[in-house]
């Protein structure tokens, strides 16, 4: 049974109009991988109140899909089909209704999917999934949980990585954001990261982390970071984040060129710290950047005065806040 937020203009009810809103996440970086026997993926990240993914499902004479990404809604919904053996798809139709674009390093995927299996589930159901089962009914959180728990959740999110015998690693830390701190995600017009194929190639190209690297990843999260965030500690929370996704991009090198991912993001990064930008890292493959303010009016100082980066891409900056919450589900 999950813990999601529900509101409701109308009593739950089986065939209602049912509507998800989940938060995106910024990942900071894994723990692990190449690990025969112990633990491999694994890492931390945050979840983000925009952008949003906003999937509705309204009763209609026969299932389909419309308007962004419809494919991809129809996959989740046959794989949700085929994990409650249902006879077939409910009469309804499911369309997001809002998104940001793919692959830009937010893990819209995974939202989608467990956003996809949540709105069916509550369709037909009078409750959802747990956090784990969803991820398992979508086929998600292979390598990274944050967006598994942050859906369920939200805020900041430690998951251990997984043994060889799990499907899902285990939620290790949950914590809320501060509030009133927020953060600039910045990223190039049209660009992308690595996904797909070649993203499950480069986790076969690259050697294994070491032992070493990871005691030292874990060490900056439990000493620094939790810490930092339990005093709300803005100068220790940041440097952290920065350390950890450096050591963390570190192990990407021979893929990215870096620590982070391309020449122009490497140098991109050097720019926002230049700047003065605090806790600057990438989030997943990028393309998109982030760092941290201690107000929204730095915040919003830092955006209306960002110079051009010299790159020739026009870039997009945004300022957002974190998201404590997780999830919303909506009835009627």
């Amino acid at each position: 049974m999950s813990d999601l937020l529900v509101t409701s203009n109308a009593q739950e009810s089986t065939g209602g109009n049912v509507s998800v809103s989940a938060p995106t996440r910024l990942h900071f970086g894994l723990l692990a991988f190449g690990n025969q026997e112990g633990r491999n993926f694994g890492g931390v990240g945050l979840m983000l109140k925009k952008p949003r993914i906003k999937i509705k499902v309204k009763a209609s004479q026969s299932f389909n899909t419309i308007g962004i990404y419809a494919d991809r809604l129809a996959e989740f919904a046959e794989m949700w089909k085929d994990y409650t053996k249902a006879d077939q798809l409910p009469n309804c139709t499911l369309k997001v209704t809002k998104a940001p674009p793919q692959h830009v390093g937010l893990g819209l995927g995974t939202q989608l999917g467990l956003s996809t299996a949540e709105a069916l589930q509550r369709f037909v159901s009078h409750s959802g999934f747990s956090a784990m089962e969803r991820a398992i009914v979508v086929n998600r959180a292979a390598r990274s949980a944050v967006g598994t728990y942050g859906f369920e959740f939200g805020g900041l999110i430690v998951e251990r990585g997984r043994l060889p015998n799990e499907r899902i690693s285990p939620l290790e830390c949950r914590m809320d954001f501060p509030k009133q701190w927020r953060i600039a995600l910045i990223r190039p017009e049209g660009g992308s990261g690595l996904s797909g194929e070649s993203e499950i190639k480069a986790f076969t190209d690259i050697p294994p982390v070491s032992q070493r690297i990871t005691d030292q990843l874990l060490d900056i999260i439990q000493s620094q970071l939790l810490p930092g965030l339990t005093g709300h500690d803005f100068s220790q929370v940041t440097e952290a984040v920065e350390s950890y996704g450096h050591l963390a991009g570190s192990c990407f090198e021979e893929i990215q060129g870096g620590p982070y991912n391309g020449r122009l993001l490497n140098k991109r990064v050097a720019w926002l710290k230049q700047m003065g930008a605090r806790g600057v890292g990438q989030s997943s493959w990028g393309p998109t950047l982030f760092c941290f303010f201690d107000s929204k009016e730095a915040a919003q100082e830092f955006q209306r005065n960002v110079p051009d980066d010299g790159s020739g891409q026009k870039l997009i900056v945004d300022i957002v806040k974190p998201d404590n919450q997780g999830a919303v589900i909506g009835y009627g």
